[in-house]
C-alpha cells in the first residue's frame, strides 16, 4: 500500500526491509530519505545500533509495531516535526534498488515510472495474464521482481496477488495455499522449487491450477526442469534473464521453441548484442563469447549519485550487464558467468558457473558453488563447496569433472557444506565464501 501510494503522488521509494543491520543503515544513509516506514526491529537496529543520527535526518519516521498489524505509532518521533511532501523531486523517477550492480559494491538503482512501467507491460504479454490470473508470490516483495513482476504486473493484467512468505519448501502448505486461491502464477528461486519437489508431501493435483511457473537464480540448473515438468506438464519451468538494471526482466525462453542450456530470446521492444570485454564498441558475432549488452524502455537510468558508475555502466543506450555470455544465430542468449566472478588460474579465465551445471549433473550433488582461493602462485585456485547428503566421495568427483572440462577447470579442492549461502533471491553469496578462504590463510 505505501509503495503504491508513494509512487502515486510522486515520491521515489528504497523498497528494503529484508536487509541486515548494516545495509540497512549503509543504504539510508546514501539515500537520505526524508520520510521513513520501517519495522520497528529494522528501525532499532539501523536507528540505535549503527548511527543514533539517522532518524533525526528524516522529517518523519513511521515505526510499525508489527508484521501481523497495519497500524502505526502516532507519536511523532521529532516533537512539532511534519513531512513536507510539495511536488516531486525527481518526477520521472519511481524506485532506487539497491544492488551490487555490474561494477561492484552496494548502489542504488535509479528506475523510472516507464522503465517498470514497459517491464510490466513486456512481462503481461509475453505470459497473456489477465484478470482470471492469481499470482501467488512468495519472493521478497522489495526486490525489483517483487516490486514489478509480483506487484505492478499482477496489477496491470487485471489479475488477483496473493503474497506468502514461506520459510520453507512446505508442499502441504503450498498445496493448501493453491487449492485455496486457485493460484495460476507462481515465480520462485530454483532452490525453492527443488526442495518443493522433493517433499514427500507433494501432491501436483493441488497445483492443477498452476499454469505460469518461473525460476529465477537458475541458470541451468540440474536436472530441475526435467523433474519439474515431468511433475507438472500443464505448466512446465521457465527459465529467462534479467537484472536489477533492467527492471528487472530481459528476456525468456519460449515454451514451445524451448532450448535447453540459454536463457531465451529478448522479450518485446528489447535488442541484445554481446561485446568484446575489452572494447564495448566492438560487437561479437554468433557464438562468440563477450559482455552482454541491453537495450530497452526497461534498461534504468543510472545509479544514485554515482555519475562515474552511472557512465560505466550505460553506453550511448546501451547497459552493460557485467555478465559473459554468448548469442547463436537464432538470437538466443546462453549466460556463462558474471565477468566479476571469471577466476584466474595460471593465466587461464575460469566461469564458475560451467563448473557449477556440470557438477549438478553428479547425482551426489544437490548443490555447489564455484570460487577461487588466492594462491601467490597460480593467482586463483578453483574450490568447489557441495552440498551432498553423504560424505564426499572427491577422487569420484575429480574424475567426473575430469571427464567434461578442461584440466585447469577441474576444482583442486572440493569440501562439503550444510548449505550455500544465499541472498534473498536466491543467488550464492560467493563473497562470503572467498572470505572464509582468505581468512584461513591469514
Amino acid at each position: 500500500v505505501s509503495f503504491f501510494a508513494s509512487v502515486n503522488i510522486g515520491i521515489v521509494s528504497m523498497p528494503s526491509p529484508s536487509l541486515s543491520e548494516l545495509e540497512l543503515a549503509a543504504h539510508w544513509r546514501d539515500f537520505d530519505p526524508n520520510i521513513v516506514l520501517v519495522a520497528c526491529q529494522n528501525f532499532a537496529d539501523a536507528q540505535v545500533e549503527f548511527d543514533p543520527a539517522l532518524a533525526q535526518r528524516a522529517s518523519a519516521v513511521y515505526v510499525f509495531d508489527g508484521h501481523e498489524t497495519v497500524s502505526v505509532l502516532t507519536a511523532d518521533p521529532h516533537e512539532g516535526a511534519k513531512a513536507e511532501l510539495g511536488s516531486a523531486t525527481h518526477p520521472d523517477l519511481a524506485v532506487v534498488q539497491y544492488t551490487s550492480g555490474t561494477t561492484g559494491g552496494a548502489k542504488g538503482a535509479m528506475m523510472t515510472h516507464r522503465n517498470l512501467l514497459a517491464n510490466a507491460v513486456q512481462n503481461t504479454n509475453w505470459f497473456d495474464w489477465g484478470p482470471e490470473d492469481v499470482t501467488v508470490w512468495i519472493l521478497p516483495l522489495c526486490h525489483t521482481w517483487g516490486v514489478c513482476c509480483g506487484m505492478i504486473s499482477t496489477l496491470l493484467a487485471g489479475a488477483h496477488l496473493v503474497v506468502d512468505r514461506p520459510t520453507h519448501a512446505d508442499a502441504a502448505r503450498m498445496g493448501e495455499l493453491f487449492r485455496k486461491h486457485g493460484g495460476s502464477v507462481l515465480y520462485a528461486s530454483a532452490t525453492f522449487l527443488y526442495r518443493l519437489i522433493d517433499d514427500s508431501a507433494l501432491k501436483a493435483e493441488d497445483f492443477s491450477s498452476l499454469r505460469i511457473v518461473k525460476a529465477g537464480a537458475m541458470l541451468t540448473q540440474g536436472n530441475l526442469k526435467d523433474r519439474w515438468d515431468l511433475l507438472f506438464p500443464h505448466a512446465p519451468l521457465q527459465q529467462g534473464y534479467g537484472l536489477t538494471e533492467a527492471s528487472p526482466e530481459t528476456h525468456n525462453n519460449p515454451p514451445m521453441r524451448f532450448k535447453r542450456g540459454t536463457v531465451g530470446i529478448p522479450i518485446q521492444s528489447t535488442n541484445c548484442r554481446i561485446v568484446d570485454q575489452n572494447d564495448d564498441s566492438v560487437a561479437l558475432g554468433p557464438d562468440q563469447e563477450g559482455e552482454v549488452a541491453i537495450q530497452g524502455p526497461q534498461v534504468f537510468a543510472g545509479y544514485w549519485g554515482r555519475p562515474d558508475a552511472s557512465a560505466a555502466t550505460l553506453k550511448d543506450g546501451w547497459l552493460l550487464t557485467g555478465d559473459i555470455g554468448r548469442m547463436d544465430d537464432e538470437g538466443y542468449l546462453t549466460i556463462v558467468d558474471r565477468k566479476k566472478d571469471l577466476l584466474k588460474f595460471r593465466g587461464f579465465s575460469i566461469a564458475p558457473a560451467n563448473i557449477e551445471n556440470l557438477m549438478r549433473e553428479h547425482p551426489s550433488v544437490q548443490d555447489v558453488v564455484v570460487v577461487g582461493k588466492p594462491d601467490a602462485v597460480d593467482g586463483e585456485i578453483p574450490v568447489a563447496f557441495v552440498v551432498s547428503e553423504s560424505d564426499l566421495d572427491v577422487e569420484d568427483l575429480k574424475a567426473f569433472c575430469k571427464a567434461y572440462l578442461a584440466r585447469y577447470e577441474v576444482p583442486r579442492e572440493f569440501r562439503r557444506i550444510p548449505e550455500v549461502p544465499k541472498n534473498h533471491v536466491g543467488k550464492p553469496l560467493r563473497r562470503a565464501l572467498r572470505s572464509a578462504l582468505q581468512a584461513e590463510q591469514e
